[in-house]
């Protein structure tokens, strides 16, 4: 996270540099969609993220570019890549692609490999931004009261993935992608899979019935995001203005 934190530093020492920017590359939940038709810009993880930062490092200003696409997927994202973040030449690129990617079934898992390694690739070539990927969110389980009739047609199959593990696939095609690019990830997928053992239904936290978290998923997307950042920021890098615990 060598660029994200030097451009903490250098808004902090100086106000006229421009924003410490953050493109969130991604799908729908990228996008903050929730319900049918309904968005929810100041609920979705990555404005989550930019608060607690904010919360973090009271003297730099960070602005977030929400690049999320709805019903996007990898190669989607690869080709509105220069359009939505490579023009920007962001600090720091979140990059969330999977959950529908995953209605390619395991035959895909090598595009979607391939794809992704792409995506990074070029953001490396063409910016020095610092990437953080995540994995995807739980999809469904079962049917259930939330989903609306316009999706009663593609619930089966979104229900389906999840169930067989298809998305758990795709998220570990994720961390293997995240290890051999050298970048890192926040495990959202693996938290879910935490609360689903622990005895959540996870079911209840979609707010559209399907594979649309809640705010509970924002927020905790959030969290886990945010506490990756913190982790790679190194004794060197901790800007001397940012908030620190009085333990």
């Amino acid at each position: 996270m060598k660029r994200f934190f030097q451009r903490i530093h250098e808004k902090a020492k100086d106000v006229s540099r421009a924003p410490v920017l953050i493109v969130a590359l991604g799908d729908s939940v990228t996008q903050g969609v929730m319900e049918q038709n309904i968005l929810d810009a100041e609920g979705v993880y990555h404005r989550l993220l930019q608060r607690q930062l904010e919360t973090f490092f009271p003297t730099t200003t960070f602005s977030t570019i929400n690049a999320g696409v709805s019903g996007d997927t990898a190669p989607k994202a690869l080709k509105r890549l220069e359009r939505d973040v490579l023009r920007h030449d962001p600090d720091l690129v979140l990059i969330s692609v999977g959950g529908n990617d995953a209605g390619g079934g395991v035959e895909g898992l090598p595009a979607f490999t391939e794809t992704l390694l792409q995506i990074i690739s070029r953001i490396q070539q063409k910016t020095s931004a610092d990437i953080l990927l995540l994995t995807p969110t739980f999809a469904a389980r079962r049917k259930n009261v939330r989903i609306h009739p316009d999706h009663e047609s593609i619930a089966e199959g979104i229900i389906d993935r999840q169930v067989k593990g298809i998305v758990g696939q795709y998220a570990k095609a994720i961390r293997e992608v995240a290890a051999a690019s050298k970048v890192d990830i926040a495990d959202i997928y693996n938290e879910w899979s935490r609360l689903a053992e622990d005895g959540l239904d996870t079911d209840t936290w979609l707010i559209n019935g399907l594979n649309h978290p809640d705010r509970r998923g924002h927020k905790l997307a959030a969290s886990l995001l945010f506490q990756k950042l913190l982790a790679a920021m190194t004794d060197s890098e901790t800007p001397a203005v940012a908030v620190r615990s009085s333990s």
